[in-house]
């Protein structure tokens, strides 16, 4: 499924959780153990799986809520993007390449997106509320807490 989206422009990235009112103020909590990227037409779900330890990416055709929710909870989608990237708007956020780290799509420890801009996006499983997404540096801490 991967090998789809070599090739296709990183168009969004997906945080999930939900909304609720407490104090006369709402307040968005995402939930972390699920990230969804959307490579143009294909959106792919990241989970953190295996108690937070392990990555299982999925092509899916819509935003999953996997969560359990109360009647005063909001399900609701945030868009990363920008919090992510160095920058969302160049036209060549193209993926060049994926790299999966000891595994398969299934069961991975982490993946690496690399853009034809030379951006790249590392996702750590093993943060303790879910998925750790960020570039070189997210990657170097990785290897650093992985290897003890």
């Amino acid at each position: 499924m991967l090998s789809t989206i070599i090739g296709k422009k990183l168009t969004d990235i997906y945080t999930v959780g939900f909304i609720y009112l407490e104090d006369e103020q709402y307040e968005f909590t995402p939930d972390l153990r699920w990230m969804y990227f959307e490579f143009e037409d294909i959106l792919v779900e990241f989970a953190s799986v295996e108690q937070y330890s392990r990555l299982r990416m999925e092509k899916v055709s819509d935003v999953r809520y996997q969560f359990e929710d109360d009647e005063d909870m909001i399900k609701v989608k945030s868009s990363v993007i920008e919090l992510v990237l160095v920058s969302s708007m160049l036209v060549d956020n193209i993926v060049k390449d994926i790299e999966l780290i000891d595994g398969t799509e299934q069961n991975c420890a982490a993946a690496k997106i690399v853009l034809e801009n030379g951006q790249s996006i590392f996702v750590d499983p093993g943060f303790l509320h879910g998925l750790g997404v960020g570039g070189k540096e997210q990657e170097e801490y990785w290897y650093r807490c992985w290897r003890e």
